[in-house]
């Protein structure tokens, strides 16, 4: 077969320029490197572990989540590292949070969960004098005092729920939070929904240690044990509720 010069040409040049594509990355279709899978055990992005992760149920940036942010500096600066790579890897037992390493049936690695406690605790608040982050109940009757001092302007009087804030002593609430939460909450406060810290309750005047752990005693004193929550509702209980809301009781339209 007999190739012209200028044929020779035209397909030399094309060669030439499939050889310089590849070499600059350029050939149609190749994704960026951007878009190329990664292994889950490959990610050491902070970002994209909490987003995957934890954001679900704590929020980021961009939302609020159900439990309480992992990225308040001031719950930061009180919880224990130790403490945070514990629940990360292993979970907390009786709760929502499951344990995210490898060995708890997790996706983590141990150097993932690392990413996560030191990206997490470098945002720490840093203050000399703070409470422990868990302490035994206090005195749940000093509780009520102490409560009524710092809370019910939000919570109301008797904790339940005022023009600010919802109630704190509804059974089925304190029966889905640990008495650890409501510790962590009083000390830390719910920046992302507005709720001040152990410190900001009343100007210049920061909780004690021990009013801290007395309204926590006040509250879980509200809680039903396992045998009241389980207990069967009567009949006549639900007729009396009913009538309680129909709007024909008591031969009353209004």
């Amino acid at each position: 077969m007999n190739f012209s010069w200028l044929s020779i040409l035209l397909y030399a040049g094309f060669a030439s320029g499939l050889v310089a594509m590849s070499g600059c990355d350029q050939l149609p279709g190749k994704p960026k490197e951007s878009d190329r899978w990664v292994a889950p055990d490959a990610i050491k992005d902070f970002k994209a572990l909490f987003g995957t992760n934890c954001s679900g149920c704590h929020g980021d940036d961009a939302s609020i989540g159900p439990a309480l942010s992992v990225q308040n500096p001031l719950y930061l600066a009180v919880v224990p590292k130790d403490f945070m790579r514990k629940v990360i890897a292993d979970g907390i037992k009786g709760t929502a949070m499951p344990g995210f390493a490898k060995a708890n049936g997790g996706d983590l690695t141990d150097e993932q969960v690392g990413i996560l406690v030191t990206n997490l605790t470098s945002k720490a608040v840093q203050q000399t004098t703070l409470p422990s982050y868990s302490a035994a109940l206090g005195d749940a009757a000093h509780g009520s005092e102490v409560y009524n001092q710092y809370c019910a302007g939000c919570h109301g009087r008797a904790g339940q729920g005022g023009k600010k804030a919802g109630s704190v002593v509804n059974p089925d609430y304190l029966h889905l939070v640990s008495d650890q939460y409501l510790r962590s909450v009083i000390v830390g406060g719910r920046p992302e929904l507005g709720m001040p810290n152990y410190q900001q309750f009343a100007k210049d005047h920061p909780m004690s240690s021990e009013e801290i752990a007395d309204v926590v005693a006040w509250l879980v004193s509200h809680r039903l044990t396992t045998e009241e929550a389980n207990a069967p509702v009567s009949p006549t209980a639900n007729e009396e509720a009913n009538a309680a809301v129909s709007p024909t009781a008591n031969g009353s339209s209004q």
